[in-house]
């Protein structure tokens, strides 16, 4: 199966270091097995390990290049990242969010492309019609929302959501998963995609 193994974010470093993401001085840091690379002024893109196609549905879901085994970092890029150490917590991504205006046409497109199609869903039980795609850990949630096909947001998980409470986190309320409570960042945090928090399964 295919497995997400980049997340390109054209952020400045410091807006995410504010929040306590442990950025390394390359712009870089890791969440669970996926890295987050921070490039200022850089469109969002997914690298994929794996892609059988690349932009799925118009998606800037790309195959992750293959390392240069002659590399002197060509080891540490073959592997996934280690866990980085950051002050607020944070673990993995639990899934990034992917706005549509025909959910069963862009998850047909990202299946295709090698995601693991788990869940489909909609009104009452879902906000709106709704499908998870896998791509080895990370979980990509296609949400029909209108508008062009684009990455909107990510959501990242946290140990203890009341630690980080302050003017850049909303208020925690309950996720849609049961068990979990989710919080918003700010949009005075300059980001460019929407960021939550959110806490680990319970089980």
């Amino acid at each position: 199966m295919a497995a997400a193994r980049e997340l390109v974010i054209g952020d400045d470093p410091a807006a995410w270091r504010a929040l306590g993401f442990a950025v390394g001085d390359d712009g870089a840091f890791a969440l669970g097995g996926v890295r987050v690379r921070l490039a200022f002024g850089c469109n969002v893109e997914l690298r994929v390990e794996g892609l059988d196609t690349d932009r799925p549905d118009g998606l800037p879901v790309v195959a992750a290049a293959a390392p240069r085994h002659d590399a002197p970092d060509a080891a540490a890029r073959r592997d996934p990242p280690a866990a980085s150490s950051h002050r607020n917590g944070a673990t993995a991504i639990d899934h990034v969010v992917v706005f549509t205006d025909d959910r069963d046409r862009t998850t047909a497109a990202l299946a295709a492309a090698g995601g693991d199609v788990r869940r489909r869903g909609g009104p009452p039980e879902l906000p709106a019609p709704m499908a998870f795609v896998r791509f080895g850990e990370l979980v990509v949630e296609v949400a029909q929302a209108g508008g062009p096909t684009r990455i909107w947001g990510v959501t990242i998980v946290v140990p203890d959501l009341d630690a980080l409470a302050g003017p850049l986190l909303g208020q925690a309320r309950p996720a849609l998963q049961p068990g979990r409570r989710i919080a918003t960042v700010s949009r005075d945090a300059g980001l460019s995609l929407a960021v939550a928090l959110i806490t680990a399964r319970c089980c």
